[in-house]
């Protein structure tokens, strides 16, 4: 028998509630630190991990999660209340539940949330183990009576719907069906009216845009919108992480918002995670790759690796969302395979000897001559030269030069020679 019973959720939803009212409070008494304190709080959570990433709608597909896990503290997935059907569909079959919820016993590398009040969960008694083991939080956000007044609200709440009756709520529902499943509309439905409100009442220009796309271009203004509520709302009202993993495709569905809305820093944490798994295990794609991965590289290894190749993307490539999918494959292929280090390691240890002059010449440019240049690489300014190993001389040189990118690659390639991939 499901546990899923109206009963059950109702008193499920009220502990909810209380929670936030709860964080009202604390705001309106000034006691709730936006920069610093979360919410959903941390003890809601299994093992929660720094730094904690929210994966995108798009990113939940589920083959996706598994690359994105590993190269972050901890991942949060929300689950929306769809039927038994499109929920296999979408993530995995149900016999996968129980692997699931031990996986995230065991490591705290993957999170769930609900994506909506618990009274939408009302029978779909598949998702039984994850209230019963999780009692996963309800993914809040600040809520609009933090900010605006109950007749500002409802005012708002009215031009969306009247608005929304010509045609953008057919549209959306054709949208969302053919996306995601039936079972989503009320789901997206509530995230476009939510990030209508914000937009609204916070004065963004961009909401003249959205209206007129309400009336003239239905399938336009779903578009917008949602990505409004991806790339402006969400990280304005979201207090449990800033950190939101994206797909290339997402980023680069935010060139449709004027350059002052689109997100300042671009992030490609599932392509890359996607590319570095293949390089980093033998085992196929999935869960099983995961723990492989999470097994046999440090962590602080794998998220600085991420970072670095992200790194790699944004400072040569800038315009890369106006690119393409392959475009991005190809660019972390030279990144990866990049021989600048050891090409130039070994030209200096198989090349023109080193020398006091040679070293000096390329250090002229600092100030403190030779010895200062060696005290800055960590090399003791009384040491003679000759003392110093020249192999790991010529590393720390290079490496001095070189983008902090090449060298993070470098050094993280080096650290696991033994167990990287060969291509």
């Amino acid at each position: 028998m499901s546990i899923l019973d109206r009963e059950y959720l109702e008193d499920y939803e009220q502990k909810e509630r209380s929670e936030v009212e709860k964080l009202e409070m604390r705001i309106r008494e000034g006691k709730f630190d936006f920069e610093k304190d979360r919410f959903p709080t941390d003890d809601r959570f299994v093992k929660l991990q720094k730094p904690v990433a929210v994966a995108s709608r798009d990113s939940t597909k589920w083959e996706r999660i598994w690359a994105q896990v590993p190269f972050c503290g901890s991942l949060i997935l929300s689950l929306p209340p769809i039927s038994y059907s499109e929920f296999e569909a979408w993530f995995f079959k149900k016999s996968e539940i129980p692997s699931v919820i031990d996986f995230i016993k065991d490591t705290g590398r993957l999170q769930v949330v609900l994506g909506a009040t618990a009274l939408q969960y009302e029978g779909l008694d598949y998702l039984d183990p994850f209230f019963e083991e999780l009692k996963p939080p309800v993914h809040h956000t600040i809520p609009h009576t933090i900010f605006f007044n109950e007749k500002e609200i409802e005012e708002a709440k009215a031009t969306f719907f009247t608005l929304g009756s010509l045609g953008f709520f057919d549209s959306l529902k054709e949208t969302v069906s053919r996306q995601f499943g039936s079972g989503l509309f009320r789901y997206y439905l509530s995230f476009c009216l939510s990030a209508y409100v914000t937009l609204k009442l916070r004065h963004y220009t961009i909401v003249e845009e959205v209206e007129a796309l309400m009336v003239d271009d239905f399938h336009e203004a779903v578009r917008v919108l949602s990505v409004c509520n991806d790339f402006i709302v969400g990280p304005l009202r979201d207090q449990r992480s800033k950190l939101v993993n994206f797909t290339f495709a997402e980023t680069k569905s935010a060139s449709v918002l004027p350059a002052f809305y689109r997100p300042e820093e671009v992030r490609f944490p599932y392509e890359i995670g996607k590319f570095l798994l293949k390089k980093l295990t033998y085992a196929p794609l999935g869960m099983r790759a995961c723990y492989d991965v999470i097994d046999h590289y440090d962590d602080y290894d794998l998220q600085k690796i991420q970072e670095s190749m992200n790194d790699a993307i944004v400072t040569n490539h800038p315009d890369i969302v106006k690119k393409n999918a392959e475009d991005l494959s190809g660019i972390l292929d030279n990144v990866w395979n990049d021989k600048t280090i050891p090409k130039q390691i070994k030209d200096i240890r198989t090349g023109v000897p080193i020398s006091i002059a040679a070293i000096g010449s390329a250090a002229s440019a600092f100030t403190g001559g030779l010895e200062g240049f060696l005290a800055g690489l960590g090399f003791s300014v009384g040491a003679k030269f000759l003392d110093v190993e020249i192999e790991g001389l010529a590393e720390t040189v290079v490496k001095f030069f070189a983008r902090s990118y090449q060298a993070n690659v470098y050094d993280f390639k080096k650290k696991y020679k033994d167990r990287i991939t060969r291509p």
